[in-house]
């Protein structure tokens, strides 16, 4: 019975699953096995799909994106059921009433939803820029709306899973600790990884530094014209408003001349309408002043964590850009970066090591959260009639007991309340009838009437013709 693993990116959900032979299978909902986590409220029904997220950066109505940062507070929220709930519950609706119905229906051929999700391995992975946070809440609400089995959730480890594939490739021994720099959200991350479990040891995050260098450069260039054109917005906040345009910009130096229009309420100034030659900026964009910034916070980053000797690896297509890949190659040694492939090995290797030992697999979730507290504590939701949400007395084992609490509550004595209308008798309606008997009584009335006209022939005989006239006199002779 093949899990299927659930696995959190920066800007998208990818469903994955392994067929009979080991193969990697893309489980594809809406013909693709990578959903944008981009929501669209159309009616009472969530979208998460593509046309949510044109909608939402064409800023429709109820469209909802920036998942990560959203989901971090729970300032924002939407309306359904003529209800409020909060932006964090649109992904495990969506999960519940739309995606696992299609995929269980599709690859796993079960039942029923219920069926698969006690039945079935669900298999849980972050990328590694989410914090514990944020994984934390996803799990409670796959537990509490979905209502997933805690049984049938693993989460994977991400770390030990990305050393493992790299110990088989032979990039590393077991022995070995090192230094990852990726980049996500916008964002560079150094990361120090140990030998020994628990593999992640720190975390150094440059925040606005995940892109190509030469986009500050572009960006400072953008928000001084947008002042010089009249705009009172700081150029701190300008550069925040226009870093697509920055880098759209980019890409079109190497026609020599850029003409190129930003819309933008937030800058002051709608629409800035730019145009320039590249050689305005070319000397300014050969300067190190991004990268200098990055280097020296990564080498502030190794000297604290005593990791100045230990190999670097660029992971992701970001910091694999030749730009990054570059500087760090020609400013460090023992630098090395991941294949074209690494990412579906990572992937195969998480699918493979729980099709093979998923019990051992399941009970490191299971103790893992138990020392944890949060994620296993959630299922009691299920339960939320007793105690309301009273994490510290609730614990994952009584989930398994309360069912039973639920089939004998004092609901069942319902019964005695239906049984109390026969006191309240309906005879006196019975007894209606006995109006319409008096009714029945008005003949003798009518025949009062009939007496009452019956002497009227005597009148007639009153009305007898005159006598006839006396005859006339008799004439005397």
């Amino acid at each position: 019975m093949n899990s299927l693993l659930l696995f959190f990116r920066e800007d998208v959900l990818e469903t994955w699953s392994i067929d009979l032979n080991g193969r990697l299978l893309p489980v594809n909902y809406n013909s693709s096995n990578k959903i944008p986590l981009y929501f669209l409220l159309s009616g009472d029904q969530i979208l998460m799909d593509s046309f949510a997220k044109e909608s939402y950066y064409k800023n429709v109505e109820n469209s909802f994106g920036d998942f990560w940062q959203n989901s971090a507070s729970n300032m924002l929220e939407y309306e359904r059921f003529g209800a409020k709930y909060t932006f964090d519950t649109l992904l495990p609706y969506t999960l519940k009433e739309s995606i696992l119905p299609s995929v269980v229906k599709s690859h796993f051929h079960c039942g029923n939803l219920s069926e698969f999700l006690t039945q079935f391995n669900t298999l849980i992975a972050f990328d590694s820029f989410i914090d514990q946070e944020q994984q934390e809440k996803i799990n409670k609400n796959l537990l509490e709306i979905v209502g997933y089995n805690p049984n049938a959730l693993v989460l994977i480890d991400f770390w030990e899973n990305y050393k493992e594939v790299l110990i088989k490739k032979n990039t590393i021994t077991r022995n070995d600790s090192f230094v990852l720099v990726n980049g996500s959200l916008g964002n560079i991350y150094f990361h120090l990884i140990g030998k020994n479990s628990p593999s992640h040891l720190s975390k150094r995050v440059l925040i606005g530094k995940g892109h190509d260098p030469r986009v500050d450069t572009i960006l400072d260039f953008l928000s001084e014209i947008a002042r010089a054109k009249g705009s009172i917005v700081s150029q701190s906040d300008i550069k925040k408003e226009i870093v697509s345009d920055a880098e759209v910009i980019l890409n079109k130096l190497f026609d020599g001349y850029v003409m190129h229009t930003i819309k933008n309420d937030k800058i002051g100034i709608n629409p800035l309408k730019i145009g320039f030659h590249r050689s305005e900026i070319d000397g300014r964009l050969n300067n190190r002043q991004s990268l200098n910034f990055i280097q020296n916070e990564f080498d502030t980053f190794r000297k604290n964590n005593n990791a100045e000797n230990l190999g670097i690896i660029l992971s992701g297509s970001l910091i694999n850009q030749a730009v990054f890949k570059d500087f760090f190659s020609s400013t460090y040694s023992k630098v090395l970066s991941e294949s074209e492939a690494f990412e579906k090995e990572f992937i195969l290797q998480i699918l493979d090591q729980n099709r093979t030992c998923p019990s051992e697999a399941q009970s490191k979730h299971l103790k893992g959260q138990e020392k944890s507290g949060p994620i296993v504590n959630t299922p009691p939701v299920v339960a939320t009639t007793p105690k309301g949400t009273t994490p510290p007395g609730v614990k994952a084992p009584p989930v398994f007991h309360t069912p039973p609490r639920v089939t004998t509550p004092p609901v069942v004595k319902a019964p005695p309340v239906v049984a109390t209308p026969p006191k309240v008798t309906i005879n006196p309606v019975v007894k209606a009838p006995a109006i319409l008997k008096t009714e029945v009584k008005m003949p003798p009335i009518n025949k009062e009437v009939k007496q009452g006209v019956v002497p009227l022939p005597p009148i007639h005989k009153i009305k007898m013709p005159p006598p006839p006239p006396p005859p006339p006199p008799v004439k005397k002779k």
